[in-house]
């Protein structure tokens, strides 16, 4: 038998109209405070989730816009030889400066030390090209560096080149490409040249009949060769003539080697060293022996510098290594960033003196110089 509409509705006729209206109200009730727990509830998670987000990006230093797009940063790598020496430490500061100063991700990347040569570079340039990044900086040291860096370059990966672009001689690339890439670091014969100007300017050599000493601590670094040709292009220029002298990295050694120099020719009135493991035991040999000898020399480190503020060493050529990365992350940066092309950079035409030196030791302390 079938049932009508008011039976369906009170319960098949077995309720009062009145127990219907008293059911009714009671379900819709339940269901309006089920449905007011469930939004107060998801209210309450919402509040708590934006308070604990807000809460994570203040201890770490994020802000809500840092912290969505930090996964979408173009990564840079910096790939580097030795990662414990202080010139390479230095190198590292800048990079990663550079990464906070134009918003990027770098990853330096070298091996604990420059024992295993250039070749140690190579298979970390290999895992960077794997990861597809927005560029790679390269110290391109030899032709060991050739192959890996085309491949980069296959791979569509913009590559720049800093501190070293080392393309003469065997070092000659033969894919055209790896010339035209730009370089940000010293051009080692400018500098030479930058350095002896500056060193005729204080008139310190006293006269043209004597001699300058070019003190060479890695006579088959060609980078040092270029120092020693610039030095020598000014000294032809003022008139003045030059011995070359090949000596090591070991300093102790190099104070005998130097003084024998000295000994057999006592027209030497200066000294153009092209490094600091010569010039640091030429101005202790000079100073200890109260010689009237200037000296001169490139790249400037914690004992150089000591030695220019008690004018041991009148001036030095900076190369700025900091300065190295921090303009090739900056061109990579750039390029990923406004379609910038990269540009060649010379960091290394910074003179220091006396005048300056404190501002350097400075710079040098917190690992900038």
């Amino acid at each position: 038998m079938g049932h009508s509409r008011v039976d369906c509705l009170y319960g098949g006729g077995g309720l009062r109209a009145g127990q219907f209206e008293e059911r009714w109200a009671k379900t819709w009730l339940n269901v309006a405070k089920v449905t007011m727990e469930t939004q107060w509830r998801s209210e309450i998670m919402n509040k708590l989730t934006r308070l604990c987000l807000a809460a994570t990006a203040a201890v770490i230093g994020l802000t809500p816009a840092l912290m969505a797009s930090a996964q979408d940063k173009p990564r840079i790598y910096v790939i580097a030889p030795d990662s414990r020496d202080p010139f390479w430490i230095t190198q590292r500061n800048g990079a990663e400066q550079a990464g906070k100063d134009f918003d990027v991700n770098v990853v330096v990347s070298a091996p604990e030390s420059q024992s295993g040569g250039d070749a140690g570079m190579v298979p970390l340039i290999q895992a960077a090209i794997a990861s597809e990044p927005a560029g790679i900086a390269i110290d391109y040291t030899s032709k060991t560096m050739e192959a890996v860096t085309t491949a980069a370059l296959d791979a569509g990966v913009p590559v720049v080149l800093y501190n070293n672009n080392r393309f003469e001689g065997v070092n000659e690339p033969d894919d055209e490409r790896i010339l035209g890439l730009s370089f940000v670091g010293q051009n080692e014969m400018y500098s030479g040249e930058v350095l002896t100007r500056a060193w005729l300017e204080t008139g310190a050599l006293p006269e043209t009949s004597c001699k300058v000493l070019i003190v060479n601590p890695v006579p088959t670094a060609f980078v040092l060769t270029l120092r020693a040709d610039g030095v020598k292009r000014i000294l032809d220029e003022a008139g003045y003539t030059y011995a070359d002298l090949s000596v090591t990295l070991d300093q102790g050694q190099n104070i005998g080697l130097i003084s024998a120099a000295m000994q057999k020719d006592p027209d030497i009135c200066g000294i153009a060293a092209l490094g600091g493991s010569a010039a640091n035991p030429a101005a202790r040999l000079v100073a200890d022996n109260n010689l009237d000898v200037s000296i001169v020399t490139f790249d400037i480190g914690v004992e150089t510098a000591a030695l220019i503020k008690q004018g041991k060493i009148q001036m030095a050529i900076n190369q700025q290594p900091f300065l190295q990365s921090y303009y090739a992350v900056a061109n990579l940066a750039h390029l990923d960033r406004y379609d910038l092309t990269p540009v060649n950079v010379d960091t290394g035409t910074s003179l220091v003196t006396q005048e300056n030196v404190e501002a350097v030791i400075s710079c040098l302390e917190a690992g900038r110089c």
